[in-house]
Formats: C-alpha cells, structure tokens, sequence
C-alpha cells in the first residue's frame, strides 16, 4: 500500500471541502436557469462579446469539439437564452446572440456570484484574494496551457 504525506492528505481533504463548497455557491443558482456552469459560461461569453459569435468560435475558445459546443447551445436554445442568424453570405454559419431573456439571467447570475465573491474578498481580504487569483493564474499558465498542443490554443488569461 502506498503512503501518503500530511501534505498530500491535506491537499485532498481541502480539495474535496472547496469542491463542495463552490458547487453549493457557484453552481446551485445556476440550476434554478437549467444551467451548468459551462453553459453559465459559454452564455456569458456571448452576452461579453463585442462581435457576434459562432460556434466554432467557442468551442475554440473552451477548447473542446464543436460537438461538445453544440450540446450546450441546444441547451441555452431550449430555454431560450440566445438565437442563431445566419450569414447572409454562408448559410452554414450562425451567429450566435442573447435573447432578452438570456440577457436577464447572465446579469442576475452575475450579480449572485459577484455577490459571493464580494463576501469572499471581505473574509479574506484584497490581498489574499489577489494571492489566490495569481496563484490560479499561474496553475494554469504553467500547469494547464503546455498540456494544450499547438494545434489547440493554450486558454485565454482572465
């Protein structure tokens, strides 16, 4: 049997306490939408987007295949968070946008989760915060992104 470091233990143990944690704050206002923290994310990139987007454009951007993608458009779709328009000029590409209902759930979510990390920031603290961000910023710039080939883009920093 393999041993084990307090370290180790301690990693585990936190891992699975803020796992929790953050699915109880983070995703359990999202299934009140039918939404997935995924879809959360691929709405909200939508409702950011300066330009329209298409589907290839997320699935990019999330590094995943326009299959996955498109499973979770079908999912905003059904609820009626976002429509597709066609290119006049290529009938196979389809922007995608918010609908006005869409628009209310991102900013009402958004507002939810600001919230929640307002309290964070408060029980921590900016610096500590900061800390956190950056050392999350660092796992995935140096842990995440060279497991990403070059055939597939590295994920964007927040």
């Amino acid at each position: 049997m393999a041993s084990t470091t307090p370290v180790f233990d301690d990693f585990l143990n936190d891992y699975a306490a803020v796992l929790r944690y953050l699915n109880d704050r983070i995703t359990a206002p999202l299934n009140t939408y039918h939404l997935t923290f995924d879809t959360f994310l691929i709405m909200h990139e939508i409702q950011t987007s300066h330009e329209p987007l298409l589907l290839m454009d997320i699935a990019n951007s999330h590094h995943v295949s326009r299959s996955a993608i498109s499973r979770q458009i079908s999912i905003l779709l059904k609820y009626d968070y976002v429509y597709q328009v066609s290119n006049p000029n290529d009938r196979r590409q389809k922007s995608l946008l918010l609908t006005k209902r869409g628009q209310e759930v991102d900013q009402a979510l958004i507002t939810t989760i600001q919230q929640t990390f307002g309290e964070w920031t408060q029980q921590l603290g900016k610096r500590r915060i900061n800390t956190l961000l950056s050392l999350l910023n660092d796992i995935t710039q140096q842990i995440i992104a060279p497991t990403y080939t070059k055939s597939s883009p590295a994920p964007k920093d927040h």
